[in-house]
């Protein structure tokens, strides 16, 4: 994708801190397994090309670098999800009728994932969505048939893009980076919290 960060024209209004919080999509330690476990190996398509997120090598994100790399932040987001250090830059960018909403996660300082959201004014169409389903196929599976709506790419760095189609359509980045292996190994085999349980701990701690 073509990156929107530097023309300040392009920025749009700013929203509430509740509106990035909604937004998150990792707000649980249980969505951070189901991303980094997220890709299927069966579907995965192997591309010859470098995943880039805005024209930058998955590798070569750093949080001290952001501003100069991307410009200002719309938002920073702490989430409060039980992942320690968790910290998540939100940037809104628009674009002609296109709107981008993109959010880049970080724990400590070490990059692990990003994802854009694409919409639009009114309802994305599927005449929009095929103008950023063949930019991804035209960088990264040129053999992609006419009726391909959803990706699970990987490059020869092991990193991976994948997609999600809804009312929105949303681009995922996961680098093959020593942080996302340190944190399968951490969150290996969690198990959420049984309901009934918290209650019951709860009720326990306090009456």
């Amino acid at each position: 994708m073509l990156s929107f960060f530097k023309s300040k024209k392009n920025k749009a209004p700013k929203k509430g801190g509740s509106f990035y919080h909604r937004e998150n999509l990792i707000q649980t330690i249980e969505e951070l397994n189901n991303m980094l476990n997220q890709p299927n190996s069966s579907d995965i398509t192997l591309s010859n090309s470098n995943i880039l997120f805005q024209g930058f090598e998955l590798d070569s994100i750093v949080e001290k670098n952001l501003e100069d790399d991307f410009g200002e932040e719309s938002f920073i987001l702490e989430p409060d999800s039980n992942i320690e250090d968790h910290v998540v830059y939100f940037y809104r960018i628009v674009s002609d009728y296109f709107r981008f909403l993109i959010q880049i996660h970080f724990i400590g300082d070490k990059f692990f994932f990003s994802a854009t959201k694409v919409y639009a004014e009114s309802l994305l169409s599927l005449t929009d969505k095929r103008k950023v389903i063949k930019q991804i196929a035209s960088k990264y599976h040129p053999t992609a048939n006419d009726e391909t709506i959803n990706f699970n790419i990987k490059d020869p760095l092991g990193n991976m893009l994948f997609t999600h189609d809804d009312v929105y359509y949303h681009i995922k980045y996961l680098p093959n980076n020593q942080m996302n292996k340190d944190l399968k190994k951490q969150y290996q085999g969690f198990k959420k919290a049984d309901p009934g349980e918290e209650i019951k701990e709860t009720l326990n701690r306090l009456i």
